[in-house]
């Protein structure tokens, strides 16, 4: 089975592709980001429509399915000060939903007559194919364990699953009675208490007060990470029993009613207190409850990321002299965070590996801003990504690639 899974998709996606070396393209997670709503809360449908807006960090390929909300299992009213475990909830509506199922379906892009094909692990992996192997694939027993389905493994296998529980906080009153005092004075224009922005305080053509409109809202977000299961049991599996590129009514139906195979393994979780939020650029609520959701869901990931080292992001080099990273304030980098120089390379069997080179840090000064919408807040500087310095070891300034790594060290 493994072997029809390798030549179709093999054929389809070309050999021009195949021998191509891009130090942007690497092996990334993939994630698939979901909410949790309070129906009962204010705001609840416009958090699930400036949510749905939210794109997936680049650090992570997009594996988002269609649903991207189920309701939540406690529906508290206004106590946002602590996180309420939303855990067994999540666990049935992942189990209830096949989840997994619906992820392994996705990754080998199952149509309407339930036929399989593996295009998007070769997309997301043809960088570790080349000519040879494909002749080698196809002709040899390697198609039991074909460079395809190594790549496939390690991508499959680093999906996650990222819940986030979004529970509205009303700070508006105390602010309003703030921005109130502050328009008492006659102060026209000035600091709004609890933004920290210089902004006129009156905007538009009806004269609406910005400070009031605006100010105070915030959001508490527990985010619950899961990992989607998949091993060389649950491959063989899904091989045997449900892999058709072939219309098959049997197969078809057997792998809808499948909800045991596919299994998520939960991580764990990170809760985040929305800070105020800068209120240039914002134009509109939907803006701002974008804005303010975006800052903690990232804030909750790279604490996950921090906690949880399997997770850790890897980025690319993609300067030598200086050194750069893509990466930034988003994944709460400081001055004493440090990382990994990986080399990526390969087995004889095609599988990546990554080996130490050198162990670096952020310059002080030089750490990028790539949060969301920090182009608008005051202090922005406009960078590619963050200058890193050398703390050990060496970094080739040839052409192989390389990756780094937060570490603990």
């Amino acid at each position: 089975m493994r072997k029809a899974f390798i030549i179709l998709g093999l054929i389809a996606l070309s050999l021009q592709q195949a021998c191509a070396q891009d130090v942007y393209k690497y092996h990334k997670s993939s994630m698939y980001s979901v909410m949790l709503k309070h129906e009962n809360q204010e705001f609840a449908d416009e958090i699930v429509v400036a949510f749905n807006k939210i794109p997936i960090q680049d650090n992570f390929y997009d594996l988002n399915l269609s649903k991207r909300w189920f309701k939540a299992g406690i529906l508290e009213d206004s106590d946002t000060s602590k996180a309420d475990n939303q855990k067994p909830h999540i666990d049935r509506i992942l189990h209830d939903n096949a989840i997994g199922r619906r992820l392994v379906a996705k990754w080998f892009n199952q149509d309407k007559q339930g036929c399989f094909n593996p295009d998007l692990i070769l997309q997301r992996g043809f960088y570790n194919v080349n000519a040879s192997d494909i002749i080698e694939a196809l002709y040899s027993r390697k198609t039991q364990e074909g460079v395809v389905y190594d790549a496939g493994e390690e991508l499959i296998g680093q999906t996650y699953v990222l819940v986030n529980d979004i529970q509205y906080g009303d700070k508006r009153k105390d602010r309003e009675r703030r921005v109130g005092n502050l328009y008492n004075l006659g102060a026209m224009a000035g600091v709004i208490p609890g933004v920290g922005m210089l902004v006129p305080l009156y905007a538009g053509a009806g004269g609406a007060l910005i400070g009031q409109k605006y100010a105070g809202f915030n959001v508490t977000v527990t985010s619950y990470l899961y990992r989607l299961d998949w091993t060389e049991d649950i491959a063989n599996g899904f091989y045997t029993a449900y892999y058709t590129a072939q219309p098959n009514a049997a197969k078809k139906e057997a792998f809808k009613n499948e909800k045991g195979l596919f299994t998520l393994t939960y991580i764990g979780s990170q809760t985040v207190h929305s800070s105020n939020a800068n209120l240039k650029g914002i134009n509109d609520r939907e803006m701002q409850i974008r804005k303010v959701s975006t800052r903690a869901i990232d804030e909750a990931l790279a604490k996950l990321q921090k906690e949880h080292p399997e997770f850790r992001v890897r980025a690319p080099l993609i300067s030598k002299s200086p050194l750069i990273v893509p990466i930034g304030l988003r994944e709460e980098m400081g001055t004493d965070t440090r990382y990994e120089v990986l080399e990526v390379g390969e087995t004889a069997t095609k599988r990546t590996t990554y080996k130490r080179v050198a162990v670096i840090k952020p310059k002080k000064g030089r750490i990028w801003d790539n949060r969301f919408m920090a182009e608008f807040d005051d202090d922005y500087k406009p960078m590619s990504g963050t200058e890193f310095e050398l703390v050990s070891g060496s970094v080739p300034n040839d052409n192989r690639m390389f990756l780094i790594r937060e570490i603990d060290e």
